[in-house]
């Protein structure tokens, strides 16, 4: 059974333990989706002056979600919270930025890193389309690429064409774009199913053999976006409020 997102641990004196083992959600469906009420009422229990231990094996999720969580982060720094982020399996997407927020990256020698431009799902006439291109811009140079630039060795150019390209990192090529540090070892994790898979257009054959085989699909269908907080949430991440 996959540890839920909300088995926060108070593993010994002042030190915390935050699993983000599943799709980064805004409403809790299933049992290891990483619902952002949780995630904030985790970090409210986490004191002055502690140290956090936040464990990743995600595929990514709702942007809009993890932007909120970013926030929360960086107010726990502001806390002197120090934060140390780990990559047990698979950092993808809105994942791969939740990371960059740790004061120190630590990954395996099995770790996947996946980076890509924001999407949405759009429906509507040219204007609609128009407005959701000008808020995916507003996502990836207001909030994903300084995230990115506080720990990459690369400049702002080389991310922005790796997010282009949907690059999937193996654990040498993190190590060779990003400050990080690798254990010299490979952490075993229970394996990812999520539909997210489908959308992203350069997965691994091993994870789409996951997804293939996965059981009991979920046929809600997704949600439409709110964009009405979106300038907000860039400004609060800005500041770090």
């Amino acid at each position: 059974m996959n540890k839920k997102f909300y088995e926060f641990k108070n593993v010994a004196e002042n030190e915390y333990s935050l699993y983000v083992y599943g799709e980064i959600v805004d409403e809790k469906f299933w049992d290891n989706d990483v619902d952002i009420s949780d995630f904030k009422e985790a970090l409210a229990g986490v004191p002055i002056g502690a140290k956090l231990n936040m464990y990743i094996n995600s595929v990514g999720g709702n942007v809009f979600a993890t932007s909120g969580m970013v926030s929360m982060l960086q107010r726990a720094k502001q806390k002197s919270i120090t934060i140390d982020a780990y990559i047990d399996g698979l950092a993808a997407s809105c994942a791969s930025w939740l990371v960059m927020v740790a004061d120190n990256i630590y990954i395996y020698k099995n770790s996947v890193m996946m980076i890509h431009k924001p999407m949405v799902m759009s429906y509507g006439n040219a204007n609609d389309l128009q407005k959701d291109i000008e808020v995916l811009n507003k996502i990836e140079d207001g909030v994903i690429i300084p995230i990115y630039a506080e720990k990459a060795k690369d400049s702002v150019e080389v991310i922005k064409d790796m997010m282009t390209a949907e690059t999937w990192l193996t654990a040498d090529e993190i190590q060779e774009h990003f400050n990080v540090t690798l254990i010299d070892e490979e952490k075993k994790v229970e394996n990812i199913t999520s539909d997210l898979f489908n959308t992203y257009k350069n997965t691994p054959k091993k994870f789409k053999q996951i997804e293939k085989s996965a059981e009991n699909k979920s046929e809600e269908q997704p949600k439409t976006v709110d964009y009405s907080e979106f300038e907000k949430i860039i400004e609060s991440i800005k500041g770090g409020k």
